[in-house]
């Protein structure tokens, strides 16, 4: 007799929200998780992160407040200040993780789950192990940082993204390998509090995969901001001793790059060795991602996965949907596979983009109408001293239908759920014109650059 109707492995945002979702449809639920109640994102990825983002773009902007008229004596950062409110806001929000969970009545095991046959889970703490019995199991197991062939991780002079986030004292210079959102989020906060940030990327342009447009004017701005950055250049060789480390770098940027602490940010890898999926069943397909079908089935059918396990976009929020949506289909519903996944990039100023851009819809053979709108000509901008970026959006210039939403600018990561639903209710570019924002807003770019993609822009001179 199982012990569980289901049992999850993994209590990050996948993980947790699919637990609390199956106890309100009235499944006997267990959670199992070896390390964060709230999984990296909690502990040590989106929350803290952010938190160190906010704090040092406070900093950032006090260095200009006089010319907002605002006029300060002798100003400082306190690094373990910040660090101490970090930690405060991460506790705050993993104790409340545990508490839903216990208030919905799931089972709350610590340990490490390995299968031992599609039916059960061995789960060791420490020195004693118990078996978990359950109907069906859920993996929401996350992912870890990727490593180089030729340079690993030491977490003493080649940091990954959790180490950096727990130093006690600002570095003097970092070096980060790898351009996309963790390693822009991570040199942004740094170089705001004077550490020589250089970003070395071996792809042509920084956040590969968003809209060229979007990428290239936000490198511009973080240049501004006193980050350099190498596109086209790859490390080819680490140097590393007490006194810091000596990237060797080949490509469009030929030369030494010296850091006293180096970030290697170069994506993530599924967290799935050690599960036993070999054992219970579960097939495994390129770069370890688990496979799963449209109901998140695995090749064991009463085994489901979600989240960074099975590959796709790789963000917190990307999970807690799918781990919603698996949870439906095992309690007898319709599960929902998602189609538009907005990713967000918390830098100043933000990317936010959701849906199809130029380049991917013209590779559909699409015929493509674009608009863009600068927030330079936004007055809420104005208002908030960051008449900084633009939005845009994708088309299709033969049926009109809204393809894609790309925002480079003052909270875009706020701006795009409204695309995001737009996008999800196959809104036509015309509809999105239609809509009516309220004046002044941000958002009102986003009317503007809608009704740009037919030339019928209002306050754009051409």
């Amino acid at each position: 007799m199982p012990d569980f109707d289901l049992a999850v492995i993994g209590a990050g945002p996948g993980g947790y929200v699919a637990a609390v979702r199956a106890a309100q449809l009235g499944l006997k639920t267990a959670i199992i998780e070896r390390q964060w109640w709230g999984g990296v994102c909690l502990n040590v990825g989106c929350i803290p992160t952010k938190c160190l983002l906010e704090d040092s773009h406070m900093w950032a902007q006090l260095r200009t407040a006089e010319q907002r008229g605002v006029v300060l004596g002798d100003a400082r950062f306190d690094f373990t200040a910040m660090q101490a409110r970090k930690r405060q806001a991460v506790k705050r929000l993993t104790d409340g993780v545990r508490a839903l969970l216990q208030k919905r009545g799931v089972h709350l095991i610590s340990g490490a789950a390995r299968f031992e046959d599609r039916q059960s889970l061995l789960v060791t703490d420490g020195e004693s192990t118990q078996k978990v019995l359950a109907t069906h199991f859920l993996i929401a197991t996350g992912s870890n940082p990727a490593e180089l062939p030729h340079i690993k991780i030491d977490h003493r002079n080649v940091l990954d993204s959790t180490d950096l986030l727990e130093l006690t004292d600002v570095p003097g210079s970092l070096a980060i390998i790898g351009a996309g959102a963790i390693g822009l989020e991570m040199g942004s906060i740094f170089a705001r509090l004077g550490t020589e940030v250089t970003v070395i990327e071996i792809m042509p342009q920084c956040l590969p995969g968003t809209d060229r447009m979007v990428a290239s004017a936000l490198a511009r701005e973080l240049k501004k901001q006193g980050l350099t950055i190498h596109l086209d250049s790859k490390v080819v060789a680490l140097q590393a001793d007490g006194n810091g480390s000596v990237l060797k770098v080949e490509g469009k940027f030929e030369g030494e790059v010296k850091a006293d602490k180096i970030l290697l940010s170069v994506g993530r890898s599924p967290r799935t060795q050690g599960l036993g999926l070999e054992e219970a069943g579960v097939r495994v397909g390129r770069r370890g991602f688990i496979e799963v079908n449209e109901r998140f089935q695995t090749s064991a059918d009463n085994i489901y996965a979600v989240g960074d396990a099975i590959g796709g976009m790789l963000m917190a929020h990307k999970a807690s949907f799918e781990g919603e949506q698996a949870v439906e289909g095992i309690a007898g519903g319709m599960p929902l596979r998602e189609t538009y996944i907005p990713a967000v990039v918390y830098t100043w100023p933000e990317v936010a983009t959701v849906g199809l851009t130029a380049d991917e819809a013209k590779q559909q053979g699409r015929a493509v109408k674009e608009g863009v709108f600068s927030f330079a000509a936004n007055g809420r901008a104005l208002s908030l001293a960051a008449p900084i970026g633009f939005a845009k959006v994708v088309g299709d210039g033969n049926t009109d239908e809204l393809l894609g939403v790309h925002i480079l600018g003052p909270y875009a990561g706020e701006l795009i759920a409204e695309a995001t639903m737009a996008l999800a209710k196959h809104a036509s570019v015309k509809d999105y014109q239609n809509v009516v924002r309220a004046h002044p807003t941000l958002a009102e770019s986003l009317h503007e650059a809608a009704l740009a993609a037919d030339g019928r822009a209002i306050h754009k001179l051409q």
